[in-house]
């Protein structure tokens, strides 16, 4: 069997499936302490049937330890004059219109950024070789600081790794072995200074808080399986020596797996213009999914703001250059605490409840009111159990929470107070929404919602009908849709090369041989994680801009032979894409920046319609018991005395209002949409007419 686990803010989920596509899900509260025990608890009763063939993870630690400050003490080492590239973050500005911008620290402190007198120049050539004397007086210098991992950026290191590689062999010689090193060349060797150095201090603070994270996680899971596999910011997974090695790839691992899950639905579906939306514990995502193919990023920030602003101002992070799939994220969650600001306005979030000590309702030490305690006050969510049965709620301390904390402070009734909380908190996911769609030129009411994540189905429709999308789907699973998603996820390593280099000057020859040591390389690593050469397939891209643009755009590489006018070919189709992204194109100078190669590799073997199968034969019996509770939609509705259902009652079209329970979430259904099931066992609301 193969075992997924997803980490969020609140829950850990849990998805076994088994060699006879037997599915068995559990919800355990995230416990960083106690992820490895929490998971053997889970497939322990099942051992005796199957053996388990991999664990497949996604976590949030490594993202948590940079927005925390919690990463291992890193050194720096840099060429002479560039120590400080790492405090000015490249010249970037902020929004000036923006009251509350405020940059943070850099990442490493400057008594721990230090320089050697080398060079390397523009082209490759060395202008200055590496003192080895100068660089072991530096290290032993350093030798008695508290540092786990060290940082090597030289200029132009992207075009010649010598000096990065010499210097690793003499801090092995000094240091031991063991010393944690990362190379700029290996981790990210492309042109922009600064971006090659944020990235690579980012990684290397990230190895011993990775390291230790996963011997903890192995030290329980390894009695039933020695694979554990790691989610990519990507959408790919790889090994977890790969994710100790690399774990800046990993830093968006817990949604890009839930964005994956998507993706395939929709291909699987026929669905070309998706939207997927996510809410769990702390935050909502929500990411832009055209022809069953999520949209990509080769770049971004970590440890900023909410990353819905424009892309044309930075937002106080610090810049991360690995692929990741594009998602949009802001703070807003079934945890999301609320609370009221001096001036007297009502506010959720960012700060959220989490794990410990939770909502007030979960009886766990929760004080705050929260977005979770709302929606058990509204009716939304079962007032006395979730989690299938898993976890018992304290609908009277909800109330009392909400009561003290938001509705006297104010002068509402608790109702209203409530239903306030969870309009500011649609408010703000708002935003996720229209920044993957109007933002980027797409019209939201040519799409469909597919919402997921413990939180997602309770507010989807609401958020629905102000964005006015009429079809929202609800998949199985909802709750356990991103660990789902990690059992569908394929192998996926990727790879660039930085040429930069005018379009007109461009050899065929020279590039179809980047592309070869590139995929070489590929087949390497590939082949340490179990992958046989044969079953890797590559794609290949090439990023590129106008000679005068900063940022690059990435296209599909086209096929070619040795008669192919490469140049002309790449001009057309750098301008139809340009044109598609910027609505213009121009007869201007065009650049070759970079080569890029995407390795993949079957793993999962799940189909939805085979899922959709499963659940249906699992479920087949009807409950046939009605049942109802008073569910508050607002002052336009009121409380109304509202059918409570579950996925495999739902026969034929029914209208709503409506609650849909199910064991890892809860739909609802408000008047004026309707709900059906159809061919993969989605629900599927839609707007009446």
């Amino acid at each position: 069997m193969r075992v997924a686990f997803d980490i969020g803010g609140t829950f850990t989920d849990v998805i076994v499936v088994g060699d006879d596509g037997a599915i068995t899900t559990s919800k355990v509260l995230s416990l960083l302490d106690r992820v490895g025990e929490d998971i053997v608890a889970c497939i322990r009763p099942l051992t005796h049937l199957h053996e388990v063939e991999c664990f497949v993870h996604g976590t949030t630690i490594a993202s948590n330890a940079i927005i925390e400050g919690k990463t291992a003490p890193t050194l720096l080492i840099t060429t002479r004059g560039f120590r400080d590239s790492l405090e000015m973050r490249g010249e970037r500005r902020p929004n000036l219109q923006d009251p509350d911008w405020t940059r943070g620290p850099a990442l490493v402190p400057r008594r721990l950024r230090l320089e050697l007198s080398e060079r390397i120049l523009g082209d490759g050539t060395v202008e200055r070789k590496l003192n080895p004397d100068e660089a072991r007086a530096l290290l032993r210098t350093v030798a008695t600081e508290p540092v786990e991992a060290i940082a090597v950026c030289f200029i132009n290191s992207y075009l010649n790794a010598v000096h990065e590689q010499q210097l690793r062999s003499l801090i092995a010689a000094e240091l031991g072995p063991d010393a944690v090193v990362c190379l700029s060349s290996e981790i990210y060797p492309q042109i922009r200074e600064y971006d090659r150095t944020s990235t690579t201090v980012i990684n290397a603070s990230l190895v011993p808080v990775i390291d230790r994270y996963l011997n903890h996680v192995e030290k329980h899971l390894t009695a039933y399986s020695d694979r554990l596999l790691i989610m990519q910011s990507n959408g790919g997974i790889m090994s977890a020596q790969a994710a100790r090695r690399k774990p800046a790839y990993m830093i968006e691992s817990g949604p890009a797996a839930g964005v994956l899950a998507a993706a395939r639905l929709a291909r699987e579906a026929s669905l070309d213009k998706v939207i997927s939306f996510d809410m769990g514990g702390t935050t909502a995502k929500a990411c832009l999914i055209e022809g069953a193919v999520p949209a990509e990023k080769a770049a971004g920030e970590i440890g900023s703001a909410v990353n819905t602003t424009t892309h044309l101002f930075y937002k106080g992070g610090h810049a991360l250059i690995v692929p990741s799939l594009d998602i949009v994220e802001v703070g807003a969650g079934g945890g999301s605490i609320a609370w009221v600001e001096e001036g007297g306005t009502l506010r959720v979030g960012p700060q959220s409840a989490g794990a410990e000590p939770g909502p007030v309702c979960y009886s766990r030490g929760g004080h705050e009111p929260t977005v979770t305690d709302a929606n058990v006050v509204l009716g939304y969510m079962n007032p006395e159990v979730i989690a299938g049965s898993a976890l018992h709620i304290d609908h009277q301390a909800a109330c009392d929470a909400i009561k003290r904390r938001i509705a006297d402070p104010l002068g509402l009734e608790v109702m209203d107070a409530a239903f306030g909380i969870t309009q500011i908190a649609n408010s703000l996911m708002m935003r996720a929404l229209r920044a993957v769609s109007t933002e980027r030129g797409r019209d939201p009411r040519d799409f469909t919602l597919l919402a997921f994540g413990g939180a997602g189905p309770i507010h989807a429709a609401a958020l629905a009908e102000t964005m006015d999308i009429s079809r929202l789907l609800v998949p199985i699973l909802p709750g356990l849709f991103s660990a789902l998603g990690l059992l569908l996820a394929d192998y996926r390593h990727d790879y660039i090369r930085s040429i930069v280099t005018p379009l007109d000057s461009v050899e065929l020859g020279r590039i179809l041989a980047c592309f070869s040591e590139l995929e070489n390389s590929a087949v390497a690593e590939m082949r340490t994680e179990g992958v046989p050469p044969q079953a890797i397939r590559f794609e290949r891209y090439a990023d590129l801009k106008y000679g005068y643009q900063l940022q690059e755009l990435t296209l599909a590489f086209p096929q070619t032979d040795q008669h192919t006018n490469i140049t002309g070919l790449l001009q057309e189709l750098f301008t139809e894409v340009h044109e598609r992204a910027f609505g213009y194109h121009a007869d201007d100078p065009i650049e070759l920046v970079s080569l890029r190669v995407r390795a993949l590799a079957n793993a999962g073997r799940l189909r939805f319609a085979e899922l959709a199968r499963v659940s249906a034969n699992s479920s087949s019996e009807r409950s046939g018991t009605i049942r109802s509770r008073q569910v508050y939609f607002g002052r336009g509705y009121g409380l109304l005395d509202t059918p409570i259902s579950s996925r495999q009652d739902i026969s034929g079209i029914q209208i709503g209002p409506m609650i849909v329970e199910e064991p890892d979430t809860t739909v609802v259904v408000p008047p004026g949409w309707s709900v059906s099931l159809d061919a993969y066992s989605n629900l599927a609301l839609s707007k009446v007419a």
